[in-house]
């Protein structure tokens, strides 16, 4: 149904109206991939109006980009696009209108697609309208088959996180049975080496061995805390905290870290400072481990760059970055990984029990490497409390 096909008739219009929303509400209900709500929604979209082109997008607020979901009809490349309908996208997204303007190919419409964690807007080209009534009623279909996109998007990454929690407990599980399967003999080979120590004395041979038996027992011992701390994680003791104010304090603790690598660490706070429930000493606990491997990457004598915002959604950004060699693109897929890690002896539990401490606030954390921009940590954390959302309409 195109715009210029919804007449005037207001009896009429409702019901056809209301049916295209339910049929959208139908298709978007099951939960599936965000790529895939995005085709479904494009295909609700050409059945309800007679559009020459369709775009999908999602909003990066802190870093002003847009990630384009899918699109067709439109001839220009996806950074040409952007050029063209970005200040429609940010306005949609910021204000929660719809916008509309004229352009030799009819009238290009673009509303907001919000909901939770998703921040978005879908563009339309449709046919020149005669009436603004015919504009303004579809406008209301397209917004509300956009809200449905939205919703459904949240959903699926809400499917994502929940798959992804019950995965990390069934590994920390393990991890904790092997680990407590470890610590008797690793205690046996600890005792009988310091046995061996104390009745040879002399053979400086066997006093180079016990030291390196003695050594590997320390190692995997530290490997073994490590495997119950994941595998068993302390109670989450909520309590409202600025996680800026942790990473000061994290930063103070950790001077003599630095000054060993004569390392400078910029921190430009978020502007609005935020304050919400999180465990206090276990975001500590991912800032310090994070901070320990940047300052592992880092070179010596070098400045690493923190900085935090407070996105459009509430949620609370940090970006670290040094500037050290970067990690090799087939490696970079698996830092998260329990027992994987690119440095030698490491036992590859950090990283991992920071992902788990991050999945159980509701956050998350990515790492980005290149040899041009160097490597970059990515902490998000979510603010719980949830905003509505609202749309309106505008012909400017």
């Amino acid at each position: 149904m195109s715009a210029s096909s919804i007449g005037p008739d207001a009896g009429a219009v409702p019901s056809v109206t209301d049916r295209r929303v339910l049929d959208a509400a139908l298709a978007l209900a099951p939960t599936i991939s965000r790529e895939r709500v995005a085709q479904e929604t494009a295909q609700q979209l050409r059945r309800a109006v007679s559009s020459d082109a369709t775009a999908l997008v999602l909003s990066d607020p802190e870093l002003g980009a847009f990630e384009v979901l899918h699109q067709n009809g439109f001839d220009d490349d996806r950074d040409q696009l952007e050029q063209s309908l970005a200040s429609s996208w940010h306005r949609a997204i910021s204000e929660r209108i719809a916008v509309s303007r004229e352009t030799p190919r009819g009238i290009e419409l673009t509303v907001p697609m919000v909901s939770g964690d998703v921040l978005g807007a879908v563009t339309v080209v449709l046919p020149a309208a005669s009436e603004s009534t015919q504009l303004r009623d579809t406008t209301r279909l397209v917004t509300s088959i956009a809200m449905q996109a939205a919703s459904a998007m949240d959903r699926a990454q809400d499917v994502d996180r929940l798959t992804q929690r019950r995965r990390l407990e069934a590994i920390g599980e393990i991890s904790a049975g092997i680990a407590r399967e470890l610590r008797n003999p690793l205690f046996g080979i600890s005792s009988a080496a310091q046995l061996l120590r104390f009745r040879v004395r002399d053979d400086p041979v066997v006093e180079r061995n016990v030291g390196r038996i003695l050594r590997e027992v320390e190692r995997l011992n530290g490997v073994v805390s490590s495997l119950l701390e994941y595998g068993r994680p302390e109670p989450m003791r909520m309590a409202a905290a600025d996680p800026d104010g942790i990473w000061r304090s994290v930063l103070e603790a950790k001077r003599g870290l630095l000054e060993s690598k004569a390392l400078v660490v910029r921190h430009h706070a978020a502007e609005s400072r935020v304050a919400f429930p999180i465990d206090t000493d276990q975001i500590a606990q991912v800032f310090t481990n994070v901070l320990a491997n940047a300052v592992d990457a880092a070179p010596e004598g070098s400045d690493l760059t923190l900085t935090s915002s407070v996105l459009a959604t509430g949620a609370w950004r940090s970006r670290l970055h040094n500037d050290g060699p970067p990690i090799s693109p087939d490696l970079l897929p698996r830092v998260f990984e329990l027992f994987f890690s690119t440095k030698p002896g490491g036992a590859g539990v950090g990283l991992a029990l920071c992902q788990r401490i991050l999945d159980d606030h509701g956050g998350t954390i990515t790492i980005e490497s290149t040899a041009d921009n160097g490597t970059t940590v990515t902490i998000t954390l979510p603010n719980r409390a949830t905003d509505e959302v609202t749309t309106a309409d505008t012909n400017g």
